[in-house]
């Protein structure tokens, strides 16, 4: 509107003519005999004739002649009372002649000379007028201020006002126009000519500097004056923009009308239409703007169609339907040349309508953006905002490397305020998907350091630490976390950071921090995903396993189990089976390897714990499941490589387990590595009780006696003959069986309460089996008295 405002006042006039000459008092020539006047009055009245002659070509031989007249005027009487005015008449006619520069040197001789002389004002008004005229208002102010301190009249001293802050304004000094305007208003010379143009222009410098209360009555002023339409209209459709930002869309539209129905104001009517469309545009009330470019009856033409068109685009925009917008944009496109603002915004926006709607295609199509554009606005936001578009949905598009390139490419100075941000976060981000750690540190630090309250700077704090945990800076790492943990307030980056902080710190083998680490996030974190917390519990526990603080670990590792037995079970199996062997706790053991087996992951257990487990099974008397445990550990490929006891005890675990069969192979084993005599009668004796168990006496007996020529001593003495009585019983040989029964009732001591007592019931059962009930009863009164409540086993 400024520009508008600006053409419409030189067309009435502001394009400054030249100023009229003060009035000369009349003298009489026969009282003041003078030459050098009558010099000056000939030199004059050739340039009253040249100024009022219609000859052309005669004109500009009188200015030339007056040229030289006055001239040599001066020369000779330089110092003579009419030197200032034969000085203004000759640059006056150098002016007429159009020797332009030697009239504005004279004027200049008349303000240093003469500068409170009667025609210094008009000097400086004709220098300024010749500054204004050429669009040097920096020049023409001061000339103006000048002339208005000069002024010998109301008039000339309000329009030199009014020029002095007409000439500031188009400078852009706002300050100093509004002086010189509040100058002209407050003048008292009547008529005041200029007060109607200066109460316009304050009005509308009130209004851009937002001063609405003050601007809304000098333009109503305006409006309501008897000046002409090219007043009256600009004021109206100025004052209808303010009345609609303060809210009263009455009383715009009330002064808008009265341009689009005042007879002489056709000019102002495409202004009062946009401002209608404007008013309600930064209302934000883009229905409104819509409905009054749908009723709008006819075109504007150039640029303040395009202005239309912007304006109902833009609210379409804003209401999110960019289709519309779309073919509106386009519409300034065909309607400016390519090169024009209006096509650039156009297109720019109908650029950011296409990335809203789809996102496949506009990397192509920013690419046309820019092939039209860039070259000649290499530095234009709206170029580097377009890449970063198209650097955005290729990261969408899960296309990191050809993200990076583009994002290379984009100035963030020029980039909006509302912007940058995102572009720091999103290259940064770009470029650690694309396996740029130290460009993302980088980009990440810019982001972090310039954006400390972006609501991003949690994401950017984890990515980056992420980025310094790849590139070996896990110092760095942990110190981003622990920021994290003190300026986020959002639960799932506290959490994120506690678990990724202790990974840190367990591959830094730091425990104590690790441990510390996972109790925060277990106590501050109750109702995190299970997996979390399963994973929480289970490195807590495996790092207090390994401080040794293994009591507390476990009911941890337990409950990892629980939570997450599809990721944890088995390590947490695992670390529950060491700590309870760190313990010794057998059964809890036990139960763990016995689930091991179960769910295929015993191989993860160490031989040494199961063959533990297997000892404390045997001697529990859960035979099977001591069988169970070393066979785990028994190599039947590489037998030597076994322990022997590991032969031996599975043997035995098998025998006592009802399973004889599969035990003769282990104890075979066993004796097969064994060199020490008195384990070798011990195998022998389980060699003896299988083959027994199985029925085959003669191998019984065999192994029997072999076992005996190691002459054994002890229990396993004992226990030999009682497996050759039992032998002989099931020979139906009772006689030589109670000879071997005999002899352990008799070696072994009376407090044996396992061993004694059965060879004692297997005596009577030999020698019942004889007839010999007296001594029978004999031995059953004492294996009554001896060991009462003793039962027999279960046949």
């Amino acid at each position: 509107m400024k520009i508008r405002t600006v053409l419409c006042l030189l067309a009435a006039g502001t394009a400054l003519a030249q100023e009229a000459p003060p009035r000369a008092e009349v003298v009489d020539p026969a009282l003041n005999a003078d030459p050098g006047r009558d010099f000056y009055m000939h030199g004059r009245n050739l340039y009253e004739a040249a100024k009022n002659g219609t000859d052309n070509d005669r004109r500009i031989e009188d200015y030339a002649r007056a040229i030289d007249v006055l001239t040599r005027y001066l020369d000779q009487f330089p110092n003579h009372p009419n030197a200032e005015p034969a000085t203004w008449y000759l640059g006056q006619s150098y002016y007429g002649s159009g020797r332009i520069d030697d009239a504005k040197r004279l004027f200049h001789v008349i303000l240093n000379r003469f500068p409170r002389g009667p025609y210094a004002a008009s000097a400086a008004y004709q220098l300024a007028a010749d500054h204004f005229n050429k669009r040097q208002y920096a020049l023409a102010a001061p000339l103006f201020e000048k002339m208005a301190a000069l002024a010998g009249t109301p008039a000339d001293r309000q329009r030199a006002l009014y020029h002095a802050g007409f000439s500031y304004e188009l400078q852009g000094r706002t300050r100093e126009a509004m002086d010189y305007h509040r100058k002209v208003i407050a003048d008292p010379g009547q008529p005041n000519a200029y007060l109607e143009r200066s109460q316009l222009s304050l009005g509308r410098l009130l209004s851009r500097a937002e001063k609405l209360d003050e601007a809304l009555p000098l333009l109503d002023k305006v409006v309501m004056s008897r000046s002409g339409p090219e007043l009256r209209g600009p004021a109206a459709v100025e004052a209808g923009s303010i009345a609609a930002k303060q809210g009263n869309m009455a009383l715009s539209d009330k002064y808008l009308m009265l341009v689009l129905t005042t007879p002489g104001m056709e000019a102002y009517k495409a202004d009062a239409q946009l401002a209608l469309m404007k008013a309600r545009f930064d209302l934000k009330k883009f229905a409104e703007v819509i409905d009054i470019y749908r009723r709008s009856a006819e075109k504007a033409v150039g640029e303040r169609e395009a202005l239309r068109l912007m304006l109902a685009a833009r609210s379409y925009m804003e209401l999110e339907k960019n289709v519309e917008a779309l073919e509106l944009f386009r519409e300034v496109e065909k309607l400016m040349l390519p090169n024009n603002s209006f096509a650039f915004e156009a297109n720019y926006l109908r650029l950011l309508c296409f990335y809203r709607i789809e996102g496949r295609h506009v990397p192509e199509q920013v690419d046309a953006f820019l092939q039209l554009y860039r070259k000649n606005r290499p530095r234009d936001p709206k170029i580097h905002t377009a890449l970063l578009m198209k650097a955005e949905t290729l990261m969408d598009a899960k296309k990191p490397e050809e993200a990076a390139k583009v994002y290379v490419e984009i100035d963030g100075s020029l980039l909006s305020e509302k912007n940058r941000p995102g572009l720091f976060f999103k290259r940064a981000s770009c470029l650690f998907a694309s396996d740029d750690p130290q460009g993302a540190i980088r980009s990440f630090s810019e982001f972090i350091d310039g954006y400390p309250d972006d609501p991003r700077v949690p994401q950017a704090l984890i990515q980056r630490a992420k980025a310094y945990h790849d590139t070996g800076e896990p110092a760095k790492a942990l110190a981003d976390y622990d920021q994290l943990l003190t300026r986020a307030s959002d639960p799932e980056f506290q959490m994120l950071a506690l678990l990724e902080s202790a990974d840190i710190s367990k591959q830094q083998n730091n425990l104590p921090d690790m441990i510390a680490r996972y109790r925060s996030f277990i106590e501050k974190f109750p109702k995190a995903a299970d997996a979390r917390k399963a994973k929480a519990h289970y490195w807590l526990a495996w790092g207090l396993i390994k401080t040794q603080k293994i009591a507390d670990a476990l009911p941890l590792a337990e409950v990892a189990r629980q939570l997450d037995g599809k990721t944890y079970g088995q390590n947490a199996g695992t670390l529950l089976a060491l700590g309870h062997w760190a313990l010794q706790a057998p059964d809890p053991v036990c139960a763990e390897i016995d689930l091991a087996i179960k769910d295929s992951y015993v191989d993860k257990l160490p031989d040494q714990l199961i063959s533990w487990a297997a000892m404390q099974a045997f001697s529990a008397n859960r035979f099977e499941q001591a069988a169970r445990f070393y066979t785990l550990i028994a190599d039947e490929n590489e037998p030597r490589a076994t322990p022997k006891e590991t032969w031996r005890y599975l043997g035995k675990s098998l025998l006592a387990a009802g399973k004889p069969a599969e035990a003769l192979p282990a104890i075979d084993r066993a004796l097969e590595v064994e060199d020490a005599a008195a384990w070798k009668a011990d195998g022998l004796l389980d060699r003896a009780k299988a083959h027994l168990a199985l029925g085959k006496t003669d191998e019984a007996m065999k192994a029997s006696e072999d076992g005996q020529a190691l002459r054994p001593v002890g229990r396993v003495n004992s226990e030999l003959r009682m497996v050759k009585g039992d032998i002989y019983m099931k020979r139906n040989d009772p006689a030589q069986a109670a000879g071997e029964y005999v002899v352990v009732v008799q070696l072994l001591d009376e407090n044996d309460k396992v061993l004694r007592p059965l060879a004692m019931w297997k005596l009577i059962q030999a020698l019942e089996a004889q007839g010999k009930k007296a001594e029978a009863g004999e031995y059953r009164g004492q294996l009554e008295a001896k060991y009462p409540g003793w039962k027999p086993p279960a046949p």
